[in-house]
């Protein structure tokens, strides 16, 4: 006979139990309350939409269906029994709508009468203690915002994603803000393939001083007007024209510029500096600063807000004093406007909670990337407090003695520092010249003609998107917000619509399918305006302008109604098709073809499909593999037939002929074998999306070949 256990009610000790999200914030605050106090943790959401239905009423006020999270149900039981009887509890979430959610969410589930709401954008013992004393309520206008963003983004990506599913093929998806980004960088890519290069030349003339140095004047103008040589033509004419002429000195301009500082880091700038800086992800990136967060040594990490509080403000202006001087002080404390498109939860810049912390005592505790992101949130802090950079700016313009008609000027000259300032501490800025040679120079000097240098060049494309650059437009253009940024970027390319080169983001062919469906059948989903004005409207909801249920109406309904006629008119066989496939003739009817996109890549297709079948593939056969270096397998291991070069979803890859039958397959191998177990060597794709060759025998041989070394130049 079984007998059940008895568990043991443990009487609490303390009086208040003060929740937040992650065990990390969690042993980072339990560190400044008393005894009287027990800090726990949800770990992130305990409540959300289930993922395999709608869960949303759209009969019924649009009434979201939450279920508890998988594996949450034991962290809600363990909380209710922590909850002190007759004492107090505090919600500590962050101080965002996401975080105003999750309050809302604990509430509920633990089905607390009164707890109290805690906010602090740092976690120390000053900020935390603060909180507590001053804690308020739940705001229901952030919840509402918060919902109605979940809601909305889940109506609009399961319809969106219904269609898609319909009429391209199954498994792809769509999302409200993430169709807008991926929209941005399949435009860039057409603006890239439509851009037409053009000839233009560098004309420059060597002279030399009456010291007998040589320097070098670059052309810039004609008759007043800026002038750049377009062909090798004009350089010629313009060479024969200038001759041997000696250059007269015609002006001589000296001013002094100043650099102003920069404003202490938002998130935006903060995931463009972490990608420029050290090339890591805005994923990567927000990550590492949630750690410094959680553990205290900065403020929080998703804001808007270029302010810095007084009494950091007075810390940064006591260390600039005592370690740089004083005459790295301005006047007054700076301060600084937020720029960014519908700012919102404006609490404060990302800085240092603790100035006299280095980078250094960073990379003990956690690591060299930690270190390099804090030293960064340190530098731009410190620094938006010190004078500005004062630099000598030279400028000596030359025009040839023996030609007056036209009028070519050349200009020469270069900038000097007089007072580093903030650069001093935020470090970079442009290379400073040696402008000594060319101090001496005054208006009226002659100078010898030496020779002409030309170089010819082209006009580049646009370049293509990176993270810093995609999030910097996304900021412009208002669409998302910044603490979204990271998931966007993520989203897309875990979907396989984006992928990287090197730094560099360019849609896949499956991306531009999407994007191309969505702007012929959603256009108002995939503006940039439109997208920008929901954002405004949810920032609406937040401060109580606008409620949940009318704003939800007025995109649901609309997205609806073009979601039906999109059903009726697009034809499944029209929506895959790239373009025309010029000097393609069909296989079987000798007709036209066009460019389609297939789950495995683009192949070409009859333009007359599906009354005629014939097809091409373009991705190319055993012909156009070098078999220098990669291994071409002589059979089938299993049952000696011949293997055959098939495309799949991840590529190329070699296929036994009798499949079904036989379902043998093998991976593209390379001719060059492992130093260490003899397998061959296979090219692989690392999760930060760099190419690195490996063997194929992982992972019981874990070799990789080390990359060659840049020669320097």
């Amino acid at each position: 006979m079984k007998t059940m256990a008895k568990t043991k009610k443990t009487k609490t000790t303390y009086k208040n139990l003060l929740l937040v999200e992650s065990p990390a914030k969690a042993k980072t605050i339990n560190k400044y309350l008393g005894s009287d106090f027990k800090v726990l943790a949800t770990v992130g959401h305990i409540i959300d939409l289930p993922k395999s239905s709608l869960a949303v009423d759209v009969e019924n006020n649009y009434e979201p269906q939450y279920e508890t999270i998988y594996g949450k149900g034991k962290i809600i039981q363990e909380l209710k029994r922590a909850v002190p009887k007759g004492g107090n509890v505090y919600l500590a979430m962050d101080l965002d709508r996401e975080g105003e959610a999750i309050a809302w969410h604990v509430k509920n589930a633990l089905k607390l009468k009164n707890p109290k709401r805690v906010t602090f954008n740092e976690i120390t013992k000053d900020a935390v203690n603060k909180a507590v004393a001053d804690a308020g309520k739940i705001d229901d206008n952030l919840v509402e915002a918060q919902k109605a963003r979940r809601i909305l983004d889940r109506l609009v990506g399961y319809k969106l994603s219904e269609i898609i599913w319909k009429k391209v093929w199954y498994g792809l998806s769509a999302g409200r803000v993430q169709s807008v980004a991926l929209r941005l960088i399949v435009e860039k890519e057409e603006e890239r393939e439509a851009f037409k290069s053009e000839e233009f030349w560098d004309f420059g003339v060597v002279v030399k001083d009456s010291d007998g140095n040589d320097l070098t004047a670059k052309l810039k103008t004609k008759d007043g007007k800026k002038y750049v040589p377009v062909d090798s033509k004009e350089v010629k004419d313009l060479e024969k024209l200038l001759g041997k002429s000696n250059y007269t000195v015609v002006d001589v301009v000296e001013r002094e510029r100043k650099k102003r500082q920069y404003p202490p880091l938002t998130t935006s700038k903060l995931q463009q500096s972490g990608h420029i800086a050290f090339g890591f992800t805005s994923k990567r990136t927000m990550g590492i600063a949630q750690a410094l967060y959680q553990a205290g040594h900065i403020t929080y990490m998703r804001t808007d807000s270029t302010n810095l509080s007084m009494k950091a403000i007075k810390e940064i202006r006591k260390l600039v004093g005592e370690k740089y001087g004083k005459e790295y002080l301005p006047e007054k404390p700076m301060f600084y406007k937020t720029k960014s498109k519908g700012a919102q939860e404006a609490h404060e810049a990302i800085r240092p909670t603790n100035f006299s912390m280095t980078k250094e005592d960073v990379a003990k505790k956690f690591g060299n990337a930690e270190a390099k992101l804090y030293d960064l949130i340190w530098r731009r802090a410190v620094s938006s407090q010190v004078a500005p950079k004062r630099a000598k700016v030279l400028t000596v313009k030359i025009q040839a003695k023996d030609v007056a008609d036209p009028k070519y000027i050349f200009s020469l000259g270069g900038e000097m520092t007089l007072f580093d300032g903030f650069r001093r501490i935020l470090g970079g800025g442009k290379a400073q010249e040696d402008l000594s040679e060319i101090t001496k120079i005054v208006k009226g000097d002659e100078l010898k003609k030496v020779k002409f240098e030309t170089e010819q060049k082209f006009t580049q494309p646009p370049a293509r998107f990176n993270e810093a650059s995609l999030v910097k437009m996304l900021e412009k253009l208002g669409i998302g917000r910044p603490s979204t940024y990271a998931s966007i970027i993520s989203t897309i390319q875990a979907r396989g619509y984006v992928e990287r080169e090197g730094k560099t983001l360019f849609p896949t062919d499956v991306g531009r399918v999407v994007t191309n469906f969505l702007r012929g059948s959603f256009k108002r989903l995939v503006d940039y305006e439109y997208t920008a004005k929901v954002e405004d409207e949810l920032d609406d909801i937040a401060e109580g302008k606008i409620d949940y249920v009318p704003f939800i109406d007025s995109q649901y309904k609309p997205l609806m109604k073009e979601i039906k006629v999109a059903d009726k008119e697009v034809d499944k066989k029209d929506v895959v098709i790239l373009g025309k496939a010029k000097g393609e003739k069909c296989p079987e009817c000798k007709g036209s073809m066009v460019v389609r996109v297939g789950r495995y890549g683009k192949f070409l297709s009859c333009a007359k499909f599906p009354e005629c079948k014939g097809m091409k593939d373009l991705s190319g056969g055993e012909e156009a593999l070098d078999f220098k270096k990669y291994f071409k397998p002589k059979e089938c291991p299993k049952c000696k037939a011949k293997m055959v070069l098939k495309n799949g979803k991840y590529g190329k890859f070699w296929a036994c002929e009798k499949y079904p039958e036989c379902k043998t397959t093998m991976p593209m191998l390379l001719v060059e074998k492992c130093p260490e177990c003899k397998e061959h060597l296979v090219e692989r794709r690392s999760k930060w999306g760099k190419i690195f060759i490996g063997c194929s025998g992982y992972p019981k041989c874990k070799y990789i070949k080390k990359a060659k070394k840049k020669e320097k130049k």
